[in-house]
């Protein structure tokens, strides 16, 4: 085999390489905007992803409320200072405090430790505590935790205004993330779910069809931290109007005609059968993926969905550019030049 036949196996292997590569993560991003392919702790246990919201304790510092059912001295009415940072009503909720013993002041019951019980357990202790201490013939009490220091999720990255989230009862994903303004133009559709006790990720796609996703409906817990990640940049430079960065969008993927629309279409010097995207891969290696714009557009081979970080990038036709720079003078001398060449030969 020759130099230039082993060339050529060689550079068929590479491309067929680079594609596989590239449909990889052109399939991962097409399924929903992504950071990179297909995340790797996917899942999660189904006690992950079913919070026991009855487990919740009242704990000191928590502001509680009680409800009792024909009996308004009994119901909370006043105002408590929030001890929280996400207690609504300008830093004051309706409840009693849990002081540092764990006990809050009630009429007719005085100094009552509830701290350690769930909100059922200390609803049947005062309704007991107030039959027993015949106050009551039949008490219908309830106790709420209206704030709580400790029962927040927090929720980072990409929304308009990252913050702790009041998990005083049951939150959804989405629910959590509209609280923090929706998402940002940049937000992945990606998420990832941290939960306490739970060594691996909850990977939540949200995808872009809202008829096949049911990441709504993921309930979260308190001390859950929600992560969403930002989108990267493509790069598109060489033979384009405008060489610039561009942000992967958030609810639909940039292919390469895309991206090039987006850097204000080709120069006329551009070299359409020798573009390639340059990528990043695991251990910092590159790959380029070779690409024939021309056919491209005329519909012969399929466009091909960029990933984060990719390099697009156009090279210039030399032909094009002598015509471009040295205008019809530098054509003819080349012309001329390639015609003395070809007759010098005969």
């Amino acid at each position: 085999m020759n130099v230039s036949s082993r060339s050529g196996v060689f550079a068929g292997i590479f491309l067929v390489c680079g594609f596989c590569v590239n449909n990889s993560l052109a399939n991962a991003q097409f399924a929903g905007p992504s950071v990179s392919a297909a995340p790797l702790s996917a899942e999660a246990s189904a006690a992950g992803l079913k919070p026991e919201y009855m487990s919740a304790r009242i704990v000191p510092g928590d502001t509680i409320s009680i409800s009792t059912y024909g009996v308004p001295e009994l119901t909370t009415n006043a105002k408590t200072a929030s001890g929280s940072i996400v207690g609504a009503g300008g830093g004051q909720v309706e409840g009693f405090k849990v002081n540092d013993l764990g006990e809050v002041q009630l009429p007719y019951l005085g100094s009552v430790k509830l701290a350690g019980m769930t909100p059922a357990a200390a609803s049947t202790y005062l309704s007991n505590a107030l039959k027993d201490g015949g106050y009551l013939v039949d008490p219908q009490l309830s106790v709420q935790i209206a704030d709580s220091p400790t029962h927040v999720i927090s929720v980072v990255g990409e929304v308009l205004k990252p913050s702790p989230v009041s998990a005083v009862g049951q939150i959804r994903l989405l629910d959590a993330v509209s609280f923090c303004g929706g998402f940002t133009p940049l937000a992945s559709h990606v998420i990832t779910i941290r939960r306490p006790g739970y060594p691996d990720p909850i990977i939540v796609e949200l995808g872009v069809d809202p008829k096949t996703t049911t990441a709504s409906e993921v309930m979260l817990m308190a001390g859950d931290t929600v992560i969403v990640p930002r989108v990267g940049n493509v790069f598109v430079v060489g033979e384009v109007k405008t060489e610039n960065a561009y942000p992967l969008s958030g609810n639909a993927p940039i292919t390469v005609m895309r991206a090039i629309s987006l850097a204000g279409g080709l120069k006329y010097g551009a070299a359409l059968s020798k573009a390639r995207i340059i990528r990043s891969t695991t251990g910092n290696q590159h790959v380029e993926i070779m690409l024939d714009l021309k056919k491209i557009m005329d519909g012969k081979q399929q466009d091909v969905a960029l990933a984060s970080d990719d390099v697009l990038y156009i090279p210039s036709n030399a032909f094009k550019a002598a015509l471009v720079g040295g205008g019809a003078g530098v054509a003819t001398s080349v012309l001329y030049g390639a015609a003395y060449a070809y007759t010098a030969t005969k």
